[in-house]
């Protein structure tokens, strides 16, 4: 069992890293952002398509907090119409209690996903190494866009 210290160290090195591989995978990313009232998202991703408008998926990371907070967050997020998926992030025990509490919410039905954090360190490394060796490429001159 982790502690809260511990825990809300891995909370936020996920909700970070999830928000890196959002930039990478080319989304506008924003972490602890307002859903409504009383409730934040710990990590979004954002993409504007032409002027048919927006694609949002939020991500949820669970450390050591109330399943049932998360699922309300989500559930709150779901108000948005541009949000086109929601993504609870824990560990593999934690997806299982959290797929059996929300199995009776019926506007989470299909569109709760989940994703072992331990996959989301997996990626951030993978993503981050492919991304340093095409930025030592040197395409893009560093002044370019400023």
């Amino acid at each position: 069992m982790t502690d809260s210290k511990t825990a809300e160290f891995i909370h936020n090195e996920i909700r970070d890293k999830l928000a890196d591989i959002g930039q990478w995978l080319g989304f506008q990313s924003k972490t602890e952002i307002k859903v409504a009232e009383g409730s934040k998202v710990d990590t979004i991703w954002e993409a504007t398509i032409g002027n048919m408008g927006r694609v949002i998926y939020v991500f949820e990371v669970e450390t050591k907090g109330s399943i049932d907070g998360l699922l309300m967050n989500l559930l709150k997020s779901l108000n948005n119409p541009d949000v086109q998926g929601i993504v609870a992030v824990t560990d593999a025990a934690q997806i299982e209690i959290i797929r059996s509490h929300s199995g009776g919410v019926s506007p989470l039905t299909g569109k709760l996903k989940f994703w072992d954090y331990q996959k989301v360190l997996e990626v951030h490394e993978a993503l981050e190494s492919d991304n340093e060796a095409i930025n030592r490429l040197g395409l893009v001159p560093e002044g370019f866009w400023k």
